[in-house]
């Protein structure tokens, strides 16, 4: 009976410890590339590190160039450039200056085959980021050159900026980043207690790789945003890394922004970054205010009696089959339920949403919560529309509360509700933790894929305890891992994961969770392949 049987719990599979031995993969993978790179800058580094002085190009210290630059940012033009230094700022959608040359000597090489030998790299992994990163710079004692450059950061840029911003600077954090190929940071506005300038500084000293083409990925990408502050598609403004060249930008409420995913294998993007901080940024009182959209819940549709015959796979529909799921739900809070609907039903309703151009889809943001697609359910006809209805008719509502025991249905349901939505899910499609997304009281959630791909739309349920990561999302409290030279965000997130569906065709995953209960959905890499089209997702919740 159990060997044939098409109810399974959840529970981790070969996929699962695929991903892992991949992760595992990528933690000695950079060592080993970085490796192979430092033989191309073993000349740059023979003379020795210790006649290797890290200055701030003269040129921009010089009275005119400085004056130009601090008129330029107190203009907010639209887009300027300043011809002797090549040094660019942009006013759209938010101020940005682009500094080439940063350095008076290019010793990008020197500094980054002291990255290569001597500097730890921590592998950071959560719902918004997935690359690797140093300690902040003050604690690399060991690596004379990165100590110089933050000395160089103090000292010389800091009262600079403050000249050119003319905002208060106190202090500078600074650590180092690097970006293999599919790793990525999503859209957050660096907005966080005292940070007033961020910057990036870009290293890629690699003969032909000096300056990167957007097709390489890597590029930092700029977003505008609307009258109550959430970022919108599309990404206004993109910037290639290139080699000794500084970027900065005042943090702000708009000031949104993330590292495209890199597709290059050939060299990482590797960059120091941070924040010159000064007195409490005022847009973070502002910005603490700020919540993400939430679900809308309806009322079943009355009107609307199914057929479940027609529809479900008869072994659903079974008496003991029902107090089978029962059971498992009581005992795991989750259950897959595969082949649910008839395979003829399926297969209608999978290349209705292949090859249907009359469905309407849209583009669901804000881009620092969702960036996955949405059918208007009212475009939604055939097979498909037969498949929505059912999941709003009481005929499901009733079959629901034969599976749960929840009063979903009959006299003891008060005021049941629930959400359906059809999701749409391609590369560089993603969700992340955000109180949008965390339950306020105890639901029950409804997954059903179509056109299911490996590492697709794969959803993490994460305990309450991460709540209060999920709250500093927007202002990507990364360095708090960071300052503290903690255990790699992954073990900190394994400690939290609940649950992870991951695609099956035809299977219903039914997932009840409890108040706090969070979850996301992963960024779809560029390297999943996606050779049959987009992955379809039937995605509802249920209140009793």
């Amino acid at each position: 009976m159990e060997e044939t049987s098409p109810l399974k719990p959840k529970r981790k599979d070969k996929t699962e410890d695929k991903l892992e031995e991949t992760a595992v993969a990528n933690s000695e993978g950079p060592q080993k590339k970085l490796a192979r790179l430092n033989e191309s800058l073993e000349t740059t580094s023979e003379a020795g590190e210790a006649d290797v002085q890290l200055t701030l190009n003269k040129t921009y210290q010089q009275k005119d160039v400085t004056q130009w630059l601090q008129s330029a940012w107190a203009k907010q033009a639209q887009s300027t450039k300043e011809e002797t230094t090549g040094a660019q700022i942009y006013g759209e959608p938010f101020q940005i200056c682009l500094l080439p040359s940063f350095l008076e000597k290019d010793n990008t090489g020197a500094l980054v085959h002291e990255m290569i030998n001597k500097v730890h790299w921590s592998r950071k992994q959560m719902d918004l980021y997935e690359f690797y990163q140093s300690t902040d710079l003050s604690n690399m004692l060991e690596c004379r050159l990165l100590t110089n450059f933050l000395q160089m950061l103090r000292k010389q840029v800091r009262p600079w900026l403050e000249e050119i911003t003319n905002l208060k600077l106190d202090y500078v954090s600074a650590s180092c980043s690097m970006y293999s190929c599919g790793d990525y940071l999503l859209v957050h506005d660096d907005l966080l207690k005292d940070r007033q300038v961020a910057f990036i500084y870009y290293l890629s000293p690699w003969q032909d790789g000096e300056e990167w083409t957007a097709e390489q990925g890597g590029c930092l990408e700029i977003f505008s945003s609307d009258e109550q502050c959430y970022p919108q598609f599309p990404v206004q403004r993109k910037i290639a890394p290139k080699n000794n060249q500084f970027a900065f930008f005042k943090v702000g409420s708009r000031s949104f922004h993330q590292v495209g995913e890199v597709t290059t294998f050939d060299y990482p993007r590797l960059t120091i970054n941070g924040w010159f901080h000064g007195a409490t940024n005022e847009a973070f009182v502002a910005d603490s205010s700020r919540a993400f959209p939430r679900l809308s819940y309806l009322q079943p549709n009355v009107n609307n009696n199914p057929r479940l015959g027609l529809l479900l796979n008869d072994v659903y529909l079974k008496a003991a089959t029902r107090r089978s799921i029962q059971k498992r739900i009581e005992e795991n809070s989750e259950i897959c339920l595969y082949e649910f609907f008839k395979r003829e039903k399926f297969e209608l309703a999978r290349a209705q949403l292949l090859k249907d151009e009359s469905l309407s889809w849209r583009r669901q943001g804000p881009a620092n919560a969702h960036n996955y697609e949405v059918m208007d359910l009212n475009t939604a006809k055939g097979t498909v529309h037969e498949l929505l209805q059912l999941f709003r008719s009481n005929a499901m509502f009733q079959l629901l509360r034969d599976f749960t025991d929840l009063d979903l249905y009959g006299v003891d349901a008060i005021t049941p509700t629930c959400s359906v939505e059809l999701q749409r899910w391609s590369h560089g499609n993603y969700t992340v933790l955000g109180d949008g997304l965390v339950s306020e009281e105890n639901t029950l959630d409804l997954v059903y894929y179509l056109n299911a791909a490996e590492g697709a739309a794969v959803i993490t349920y994460l305990s309450p305890d991460v709540d209060q990561r999920a709250n500093h999302r927007n202002g990507l409290d990364v360095d708090q891992s960071i300052d503290n030279d903690t255990e790699d965000d992954e073990e900190c997130q394994d400690d939290s994961v609940l649950l992870t569906i991951t695609p099956v065709d035809n299977a219903l995953n039914i997932v009840y969770r409890c108040e706090g209960t969070t979850k996301f959905t992963k960024y779809v890499s560029r390297n999943t392949p996606l050779d049959k089209g987009p992955v379809f997702v039937i995605s509802c919740s249920y209140k009793e």
